[in-house]
């Protein structure tokens, strides 16, 4: 049998093979990351007994409060304020002719303008109360006595206007009374409403008679 001699290759070659043979095998794929953890849902909010919806309640009509009847002060303020201006009316009269100033006839017509609605309700609520106004003379917070309404009308031009504006003040006075006696302790609605206005315009009227006074 013939025999070959062993042939030695070279280290380089053997080196090259091995090399060729690794590349051959097919590459192992790298193992898949871990998915993320799933994220805890969020807690659920949890509703206690005072946190729960209330149901909506259909609103219901209240009945309408009855308007309170007078009292006492509200007669007394009544009876007394219709007599009062019932002087007032005595006052301005006398202005329209015997003044000497235009700004007190002017103020004179004004002032008893005001007046006469005051008068009529009044009338009203007295008959409805089954009430007799004051007498006139009565005592009454600002009135004028008869000796005193004797001298205006006695009385014309510079001088009547300086008497007139002293009792018109007086007598302003005497009305910004009854009506803040009215205002404390009166329970008639209309009646507090009317109180409320004249201590308005009072006030005003008074400054005005005031600074006119000064001027003379």
């Amino acid at each position: 049998m013939t025999t070959f001699p062993r042939i030695a290759l070279p280290t380089a070659l053997v080196a090259v093979a091995l090399i060729s043979g690794c590349a051959a095998e097919p590459a192992v794929e790298a193992a898949p990351s871990a998915a993320p953890a799933a994220t805890s849902a969020a807690p659920v909010p949890t509703v206690t007994a005072s946190q729960e919806p209330v149901p909506t309640e259909t609103a219901t009509e209240e009945p309408a409060v009855a308007e309170s009847g007078p009292n006492e002060a509200d007669k007394v303020f009544a009876s007394t304020l219709i007599a009062h201006n019932l002087q007032a009316y005595d006052l301005t009269g006398l202005a329209g002719t015997a003044a000497g100033d235009q700004w007190v006839r002017d103020f004179a017509a004004a002032y008893r303008a005001e007046r006469e609605p005051e008068v009529e309700a009044l009338k009203g609520w007295l008959a409805e109360w089954a009430v007799e106004p004051l007498q006139r003379g009565k005592p009454m917070p600002g009135l004028i006595s008869d000796k005193d309404m004797a001298d205006l009308a006695a009385s014309a031009g510079a001088v009547f206007d300086e008497r007139f504006t002293a009792l018109m003040i007086k007598h302003l006075k005497g009305a910004l009374a009854l009506a803040k006696e009215e205002k404390s302790g009166g329970a008639y609605g209309p009646g507090v409403e009317m109180a409320d206005a004249i201590i308005t315009a009072g006030e005003k009227h008074l400054k005005d008679l005031q600074k006119f006074e000064k001027s003379l």
